[in-house]
């Protein structure tokens, strides 16, 4: 009975993440989520506390989910750069229109809160450093596998990295610029093995 109300609990995670993602967290009402994850509102407060907390496991749970799907290319792939680029592909290209919202969530939810929700704000930035984090220790790896320059740090190229994936999702975003997609994407790891 545990795990399958723990399945529960995560497949309504996921679900509002979803919604979450496409919407954010503002414009999604409690209808939306009570429609979309087929809860009523109590039970709802119940599982998570309230919308915000509901909001919380579901930036979490994005945050490992992109983890995990990286770490699924890294395993297939003969080389760090060459895994963080089959997961660069898959997202911009291969995947792009099965996304709930061309921006990542991370970056959505950092730019959707102000003060008056500073929990969430610090939440999403908080994720975001630690997401940063686990892309430093990668391109640490790359270094030094001998992928990469030694001239930046891992660091350095960890955010020059989420710069680039950042912007080419939003660019993508636009109608009738797909053929441009790899062109743009072998010019993105051209650069970084030149930095």
């Amino acid at each position: 009975m545990v795990n399958k109300i723990r399945f529960e609990r995560d497949n309504v995670i996921r679900v509002a993440s979803q919604l979450f993602w496409q919407k954010g967290f503002y414009a999604t009402s409690t209808r939306d989520l009570q429609e979309a994850v087929n809860m009523r509102p109590g039970s709802i407060y119940a599982a998570f506390g309230s919308k915000e907390g509901l909001y919380s496991e579901s930036l979490k749970d994005y945050t490992v989910q992109m983890k995990s799907q990286i770490e699924g290319f890294l395993s297939s792939a003969d080389s760090v750069l060459g895994g963080l680029r089959a997961f660069v592909e898959n997202v911009v290209i291969e995947t792009k229109d099965c996304c709930p919202s061309a921006i990542c969530m991370l970056v959505k939810a950092n730019s959707e809160f102000s003060e008056k929700h500073s929990r969430l704000y610090t939440l999403s930035v908080e994720l975001a450093a630690e997401f940063e984090s686990y892309l430093t220790q990668l391109f640490e790896q790359a270094i030094n596998n001998g992928e990469l320059n030694n001239t930046l740090t891992g660091l350095e190229y960890a955010r020059f990295f989420q710069v680039q994936f950042t912007g080419l999702r939003g660019y993508f975003n636009r109608p009738n610029v797909d053929k441009l997609a790899q062109p743009m994407i072998n010019q993105m790891f051209m650069l970084m093995k030149t930095l």
